[in-house]
């Protein structure tokens, strides 16, 4: 936010002396917004001239000057105009002051606060900004805290010099940014005396800065290297054949429903299920392409991490028949591998394909002179026939020297062109097909992606060309929203997201073929790949991964809530699991001799989880798992909030039946807002909350590209959120690790658990015990910052409190729980 302070007060020095000319030369209504509040608005605050900002919109009461839009046309501020001098405070401070609405230094604008109040009722917006270009008054124009509007307090900027001045705070107040972050709200709560609790000291029992490695031995080493080579990897060169033989094959794998809904919603072509396993569904769209000698582009869907690409290259490799696959030219360009300015993506992409359908259509590598007359040959004839005959039959050497030069300048200066003349040349002159792949697109900026799925249609005009463009399934839903989907036809290929439990047996099912090939093959494979043990002890690690993953399928489960169904995410969890010191593999590995079973341990499992490698639970340290008992030591808010929230918006998703669309899943911040607003929680503290959970991947917004949650949006929980929720009420284990990592604000209760944790206590009887007094302090500070009003309305945050409070058995409850509770 300071850049953009800074920024505006650089537009404002500028354009201070063409405001005060225009003040001061007296303008009417009309000319104060032209030539004050418009450049205000627009050249200053950052506001655009789009439907964020509506002027003169109809009301009952009149027509509104300006209405300030955030979010999906979520009404934010009435901005209502006077001509310079109508507003006159009853001070002669040129500074700003917090005053009464009904106090006498804005009794002389109470005809426009009253104005502004009325059409601000009427649109649903509880703040409004009263100007005539030099005063400036914010203030709440329409209430829910039962207060009467008059009866609150305004923010007054007496003059422009008072602006100037205070440019910050104006920005704050009225800026696009600061209205989307509820700043202004904060602004208006500090005039009236409501303020955010002070900051806080935090205490640790365990501070989890302090987090350190454990040390690893040999196995967990070897078993290490055996992740990364056959478990986390998901694209790479060195072993195609392990990927492309580990792809899951499924038809109708569905766990992503939801985020298949989007698709379904909004994607403009028909979503078609793909069968992974013979690939026909696509095969059948190449020989139709073939047959009508007609383009074709092909999207194909996913989650993130889904294993679009390696299907893609599979499909092409192993997949289409030989016959259909020498009709074929692929191409395929890896965006991943740009790392340039966004903006010159296009021509990269460009050169890559020039340099790729070169080694795959000319005989010579480089081109030689006739590969690049073959391509050229059609603008050959007409020189030498046309505008260049005469050299043509009187030098046919000295013409063949100066198409050479002519060639080669086309084919540096106008790579789209030369690009072009080689789809020609494959279509017409060798009958072969080009497949272009354009890869991983998504981790560009909106336009980007869009100018690479435009380059991807223009060349269907080039010859018949095949075009595949792996996307996901949230940037499918802005393309079909407001992209480049919109104006082209394309067809969609759905790729469902198998189980983890099926994604990690067939790497199981792979490292066990390669194991038990005959004894050279094995070990020319495995040290060619830096293994250095024994092949015995790489079949017991398989063994062992396979005990751990595929004999418990709570385990496989949860690692696919937890991951988003993102296969990448799903097994960095299994290699963070298996890794941990809490997942003795020795000890897995003498069970399959007769040794006790370690496997159905939850708890082990989720302190593996938890702490990974690490001594203690460290969020900063773990990208899966996220303390929903964390307080901002900054602006403290409830340690419950997080998992209040999660839970209001999975009764959400459980209220709304599958037939109702995907956005009546999703609720508007602004009405979570509204709903702790009456419980004592100021919008800023439930904004701060959601932007972590969405920073986390707990949640997710609508609009898939956001990236701050505003006031505006709308918002699900997501997948890894219904886990958080499941181990919070389920799991001991993450109780306890929280409870030792997570900061308090009392010194005693540090102290307290502290003794706990170092006593001699049997373990169990230890954690329980540390456990209960950490969730005492958690409903007791949640009691002192966040009432819940006897209203049916609250029924489900008090339901949630009431899981809490449940945590404690009835048995080891004292006296003052039961206070608490009631």
């Amino acid at each position: 936010m300071s850049h953009l302070i800074e920024l505006a007060a650089e537009r404002l020095m500028k354009l201070e002396p063409e405001i005060r000319a225009a003040l001061d030369a007296g303008p009417n209504e009309a000319d104060t917004r032209l030539k004050v509040l418009d450049r205000f608005l627009f050249e200053i605050l950052d506001w655009q001239r789009d439907n964020s900002v509506l002027t003169e919109p109809p009301t009952k009461s009149g027509y509104i000057d300006y209405l300030l839009r955030i979010g999906e046309n979520t009404n934010a501020v009435v901005v209502e105009a006077k001509r310079k001098g109508k507003l006159q405070p009853a001070t002669k401070s040129s500074d700003v002051l917090y005053v009464k609405l009904s106090g006498p230094v804005v009794r002389p604008l109470l005809c426009g606060i009253q104005q502004a109040m009325a059409y601000s009722l009427e649109q649903g917006v509880s703040v409004a900004c009263l100007t005539d270009g030099n005063t400036w008054l914010f203030f709440k124009a329409s209430r829910t805290d039962g207060k009467r509007p008059m009866d609150g307090k305004g923010v007054l900027f007496t003059d422009l010099t008072a602006v100037v001045a205070n440019i910050g705070k104006f920005v704050e107040m009225l800026g696009r940014g600061s209205i989307i972050d509820r700043l202004h709200l904060a602004h208006l709560h500090e005039a009236e005396g409501l303020r955010i609790p002070d900051p806080e000291q935090q205490h640790y029992v365990l501070d989890p800065a302090d987090a350190r490695l454990r040390k690893r031995d040999q196995l967990a080493s070897d078993a290490a290297q055996l992740f990364e080579q056959f478990f986390s990897r998901m694209s790479g060169t060195k072993d195609r054949q392990m990927l492309h033989d580990c792809f899951v094959e499924t038809q109708e794998s569905r766990k992503a429903d939801f985020e298949l809904e989007k698709i379904v919603q909004r994607v403009m072509n028909t979503i078609t299920t793909l069968n992974t396993g013979e690939g026909g569904a696509l095969q059948e769209e190449m020989e139709r392409t073939i047959r009508a000698k007609r383009s074709e582009t092909v999207l194909i869907i996913g989650n993130k991490g889904s294993g679009k690409s390696t299907f893609i290259d599979r499909f092409f490799e192993q997949v289409l028949p030989l016959s259909m696959r020498q009709k074929c030219i692929v191409a395929r360009v890896d965006l991943e591998s740009y790392h340039g300015d966004p903006s010159m993506i296009v021509g990269w992409a460009v050169d890559q394909l020039r340099t790729f359908l070169e080694k795959k259509i000319c005989t010579n590598d480089p081109p030689s002179y006739d590969d690049l007359l073959g391509i050229f040959f059609n603008e050959y004839r007409r020189l030498s026939e046309g505008s260049h005959r005469p050299l043509y039959l009187k030098d046919k050497e000295a013409f063949k020297i100066f198409f050479g030069t002519h060639m080669e300048e086309r084919r540096e200066k106008h790579p789209d062109d030369y690009v072009r003349r080689l789809l020609e040349r494959a279509c017409f002159g060798l009958e072969r097909l080009p497949c272009l792949i354009f890869d991983n697109t998504d981790q560009f900026a909106p336009g980007i992606q869009d100018m690479v799925y435009q380059l991807a249609h223009s060349y269907e005009s080039a010859g018949v060309v095949f075009n595949v463009v792996p996307i996901t399934d949230r940037t499918v839903w802005r393309l079909s929203k407001d992209g480049a989907l919109q104006s082209y036809s394309s067809r969609s290929f759905y790729l469902p997201v198998p189980e983890a439990k099926e994604i990690i047996s067939k790497r199981v099912e792979f490292l066990k073929a390669k194991v038990n090939a005959p004894i050279e093959t094995a070990k020319s494979y495995f040290s060619r790949r830096g293994f250095q043990v024994q092949i015995n002890d790489l079949a017991m690690l398989a063994e062992a991964v396979g005990k751990v993953f595929l004999e418990n399928d709570y385990v496989s489960g949860f690692l696919g809530r937890l991951g988003n169904f993102n296969i990448r995410v799903m097994l960095q969890l299994a290699e963070r699991i298996f890794l941990s010191p809490e997942i003795k593999i020795d000890e897995i590995i003498n069970s399959k001799f007769g040794g006790p079973s370690v496997t159905s341990d939850r708890n082990r499992t989720h302190r593996a989880l938890l702490k990974g490698e690490y001594d203690r639970f460290s969020e900063a340290d773990n990208a899966f798992v996220s303390n929903l008992f964390y307080t901002n030591p900054i602006r403290p808010e409830s340690p419950l909030l997080a998992y209040y929230l999660l839970w209001i918006l999975r009764q959400r998703l459980n209220s709304v039946r599958d037939d109702e669309g995907v956005e009546s899943k999703h609720w508007h911040a602004s009405e979570l807002c509204a709903l702790f607003e009456s419980c004592g929680v100021p919008d800023e503290l439930v904004m701060q909350v959601l932007n972590r959970l969405y920073n986390r991947r707990l949640i997710e917004a609508l609009d898939p590209n956001v990236k701050h949650i505003g006031v505006g949006d709308r918002i699900a929980i997501k997948d890894c959120g219904l886990a958080h929720i499941e181990l919070v009420l389920s799991s001991p284990t993450y109780i306890e690790q929280t409870g030792l990592t997570t900061g308090v604000n009392e010194v005693f209760t540090r102290d307290e658990m502290r003794r706990i944790n170092l006593d001699a206590t049997p373990y169990p009887q230890k954690m329980a015990n540390l456990r209960d007094v950490f969730v005492r302090y958690l409903l007791k500070i949640d009691s002192g910052r966040l009432i819940i009003p006897a209203n049916r309305v609250y029924d489900q945050i008090r339901m949630a409190r009431r899981q809490i409070e449940n945590l404690i058995p009835l048995r080891r409850r004292m006296p003052s729980d039961n206070r608490a509770l009631t």
